[in-house]
C-alpha cells in the first residue's frame, strides 16, 4: 500500500507473527476490568516498552479504552532521540503492523497544525520511533483496525511546549481522545525506582503541573514522556477532570535484573 510506514520494531518489542501477537495481546487484556465510574473518558497513560515487560499493565488501560465510543486516538509520546526538538506529527496514510494498516487520521493532523505554532509535519522523524507504534497493535486488536489515529512526538518536552499543543487541543470543538505512551522512571534499582515511581504518580494524580515538573529536578524523575504526560494533565485539570492509576509495575517484575529497572503505569483520565 502506498504512503505506508512499515513496523520499525516488530520482532522486537513485540511479536513479528500474527497469531502470537493475537495471542499476546489477548492474554494481557485477560483482566478484570477496573470498577470506575466515569461519564466521559478523556484519555489515558499507557506504557511502551517491550510487550513481554509492559503488556499486562498497558492491558488494564485498554480495558478501559475498548469502551471508547469515538475512535480517532490523538496519540503523543516521546521522541527518544531528541531530535527534532520540536513536536513532530505524521500527517497522512497508514502504519503497517502484523495485524494490518492503521490509518492516520489526516483531518485532525491538518486542524492540529493549522492552530499549533510549533508543531510541524515531519514523516521522517517518525520513522525510527517505537513509542507511538508500540500502541497500535493493542487498538488494532481491539477495534479490528475500525480506527483512526493521529501521531506526534516530541523531542523538547518543557512545560511551555506542553501548554503549546495542550492550548491546540483544547480549541479543537471534537476533541480525540488522547492516548499518552511513556515508560515512567528509568535505570534505578527496584525499590528506589518504585519509590520515584510513588512521586511521579502522586504528582500526575494531582494535576499539579509546576510541582511535577519541579519534581523532575528536585528528584531526578525521569519518565521518558513527561511532557506528553503533561499535556493529559493539563488538559483534564481543564475539564475539571481525575486521573486514576489503574495498574503499575516495573521491568522487574518479569525480567531477572532488579538493579537497573524501568517502571510502568497504566493510567486513566476522565470526567
Amino acid at each position: 500500500m502506498d504512503n505506508t510506514r512499515d513496523s520499525y520494531v516488530a520482532g522486537a518489542f513485540y511479536p513479528d507473527n500474527y497469531d502470537e501477537l493475537k495471542s499476546d495481546i489477548k492474554s494481557y487484556m485477560n483482566i478484570e476490568k477496573p470498577d470506575l465510574k466515569y461519564k466521559r473518558l478523556i484519555g489515558a497513560i499507557v506504557p511502551h516498552a517491550g510487550y513481554m515487560y509492559s503488556g499486562k499493565t498497558a492491558g488494564y488501560a485498554y480495558s478501559m479504552i475498548k469502551d471508547v465510543k469515538k475512535r480517532n486516538f490523538l496519540i503523543i509520546g516521546p521522541n527518544h532521540s531528541g531530535y527534532p526538538q520540536y513536536p513532530a506529527i505524521y500527517p497522512d496514510g497508514y502504519w503497517n503492523t502484523p495485524l494490518g494498516y492503521a490509518k492516520v487520521n489526516s483531518d485532525i493532523a491538518n486542524k492540529i497544525l493549522l492552530k499549533s505554532n510549533i508543531i510541524k509535519s515531519d514523516k521522517e522523524a517518525h520513522m525510527i520511533e517505537h513509542s507511538i507504534e508500540v500502541q497500535l497493535p493493542f487498538l488494532q486488536y481491539i477495534f479490528n483496525n475500525d480506527f483512526t489515529f493521529t501521531p506526534i512526538i516530541m523531542g523538547y518536552q518543557d512545560a511551555s511546549v506542553a501548554r503549546n499543543v495542550a492550548d491546540t487541543i483544547s480549541t479543537m470543538e471534537e476533541k480525540p481522545f488522547l492516548l499518552i505512551s511513556s515508560d515512567l522512571n528509568h535505570y534505578n534499582e527496584y525499590n528506589k525506582n518504585n519509590e520515584l515511581d510513588d512521586i511521579t504518580i502522586n504528582d500526575i494524580e494531582s494535576l499539579r503541573i509546576t510541582h511535577y515538573y519541579e519534581d523532575r529536578i528536585k528528584y531526578g524523575t525521569s519518565a521518558c514522556g513527561y511532557g506528553a504526560i503533561a499535556i493529559l494533565m493539563m488538559i483534564t485539570r481543564e475539564l475539571k477532570g481525575k486521573i486514576v492509576l489503574l495498574n503499575h509495575s516495573n521491568s522487574g517484575d518479569t525480567g531477572t535484573d532488579r538493579k537497573r529497572v524501568v517502571g510502568y503505569a497504566a493510567m486513566i483520565a476522565y470526567i
